[in-house]
């Protein structure tokens, strides 16, 4: 604690006039001037009767009752009332040994930190510390931890701890709070936030790393009384937690932002979703897939859950994780061949199995294509299939499960068709031939009235164009389904 910062606490409880502050020393001790003094120590408080007292000719830090006039230059020295000075000097005593025992406990939070202690262990201490329960949080308001032994009564903020992301009609609650308003316009480091119908009074501080907000630190307000102490243990609490996560801050910031859309994409309780994603103004990858994961067996153990997702983002270092009900899932740009090799052994050393979904490229079908995944999931367990399986394999299955419920067709229809007859309708009818003609390249290049080479080089410019796989036999048969589903919807098109 600095000189100037003592003086405006003392200031809440006492009437003192600063005189000067030229001298703003962190104090190390505080001592009262009612005997002889022959060592002025550095970084020590004085308070009593100066005039008592030869003074160094050196800067010092003192309070007192009467003006001082043969004070060194660069000093600092404030009035009080002669009858306040007992009970000034016995406060700021207490504001120090309050600060010095705070350092300590931060020091061995810090100690821990360096003794990669886990973060649970690590947030759980340091709610021992502040005698509150906290909860902290990134910069895309997902949830990183909590602590575990004090209660959070109030249920919006026990719902938020329990998803794992602040909702966005939540957050839009908070950026609407008066106090936080006013909060961004002070740029303090901790603010006191109370929500309509909260029950506990909350006090936040906001971790800033490199100019931006990275993250926050909430504290509940249950067993210990919110007091001045808090407002600076919090932020420095909030920045040795934030430091101890595990991911790379700067990058799991702006991956969190990503994340939360995603999962409120997916929350059937969160409302404009096309307004969020405006709002988030963040942009995804112009091609998509999404791999999602679930444990063969029932669990709730949420450490099994955070490695299983730390393991597909070291698979996929440029795609986007949510955890949503019992899944993890991952937005990814593509999966190569040698990431399925991976996925596969994932699967089977931590017994769970993988969906893939279609590529895509509109992330308003985030949704749709998560289900994809699901389905793979799902159906993989009643037809018989890997632990890492693909939608085509199931997409015409899915087609007839959904079909009495009114889906639309199109949707069951492989993306590539229409790549295809985008891009030239020449491939889209070679294709089908192709196919028709069960992959005999005589029969095709005759049946298409083309030469055989012009056929090969057709045939290779759809597989570099869609990536597909004309050798895996559940690819063939998902396009030729396609085709029939395309064909029917033409043919109910003309009927209309």
């Amino acid at each position: 604690m600095r000189y100037m910062e003592m003086i405006k606490l003392l200031q809440e409880k006492f009437q003192i006039e600063n005189m000067s502050n030229s001298y703003n020393a962190k104090i190390i001790d505080v001592k009262p001037m009612d005997e002889h003094i022959d060592n002025w120590h550095d970084r020590t408080l004085y308070i009593g009767h100066a005039s008592s007292q030869s003074l160094p000719d050196k800067p010092v830090m003192l309070i007192g009752p009467e003006p001082v006039h043969d004070i060194c230059s660069g000093s600092s020295y404030s009035l009080i009332r002669s009858g306040d000075l007992v009970q000034v000097y016995n406060c700021a005593k207490d504001y120090l040994m309050d600060e010095l025992r705070s350092e300590a406990e931060l020091f061995e939070l810090s100690q821990a930190v360096l003794n990669k202690k886990s973060l649970a262990h690590l947030i759980n201490m340091a709610a021992d510390v502040l005698g509150n329960a906290i909860i902290l949080t990134d910069g895309g308001k997902k949830v990183l931890a909590h602590s575990a032994a004090y209660e959070i009564a109030d249920p919006l903020w026990a719902e938020n701890v329990e998803r794992g992301f602040l909702s966005y009609e939540f957050i839009q609650k908070v950026r609407l709070n008066k106090q936080m308003k006013e909060w961004d316009k002070q740029g303090s480091n901790a603010q006191l936030i109370t929500l309509p119908g909260d029950k506990q009074p909350k006090l936040v501080a906001r971790i800033v790393q490199n100019g931006h907000v990275a993250g926050s630190l909430i504290m509940v307000e249950h067993h210990t009384k919110i007091n001045r102490s808090h407002f600076i243990q919090l932020p420095l609490v909030g920045d040795i937690l934030f430091e101890s996560f595990s991911y790379d801050s700067s990058k799991g910031m702006y991956k969190s932002i990503h994340s939360s859309v995603l999962y409120n994409m997916l929350d059937e309780r969160e409302m404009n979703k096309s307004e969020m994603l405006s709002l988030s103004k963040i942009t995804f990858p112009k091609s998509m897939q999404v791999v999602v994961a679930q444990f063969t067996f029932n669990t709730q153990n949420h450490y099994l859950k955070f490695s299983l997702r730390v393991d597909l983002e070291r698979l996929f270092p440029d795609g986007f994780s949510v955890l949503y009900k019992s899944y993890i899932a991952i937005l990814v740009p593509d999966v190569s061949l040698e990431q399925k090799e991976k996925l596969t052994k994932l699967a089977l050393e931590e017994s769970v199995n993988i969906g893939i979904s279609w590529k895509f490229d509109d992330i308003s079908q985030f949704s749709r294509h998560f289900y994809q995944s699901v389905t793979c999931i799902k159906q993989s367990r009643h037809f018989g299939g890997s632990q890492v399986c693909s939608y085509t394999e199931f997409a015409y299955y899915d087609m007839l499960i959904n079909s009495s419920a009114h889906a639309r067709l199109e949707n069951f229809c492989h993306p590539a068709l229409k790549w295809l007859n985008d891009y030239d309708d020449n491939l889209y009818i070679t294709l089908k031939k192709y196919l028709d003609c069960s992959k005999n390249a005589c029969q095709t290049s005759d049946a298409l009235f083309i030469h055989r080479n012009t056929l090969n080089y057709r045939i290779k410019r759809i597989k570099e164009l869609t990536s597909l796989d004309l050798d895996d036999p559940n690819t063939v048969q998902c396009l030729m389904d396609s085709f029939r589903i395309e064909k029917f919807l033409n043919l109910m098109k003309g009927k209309s």
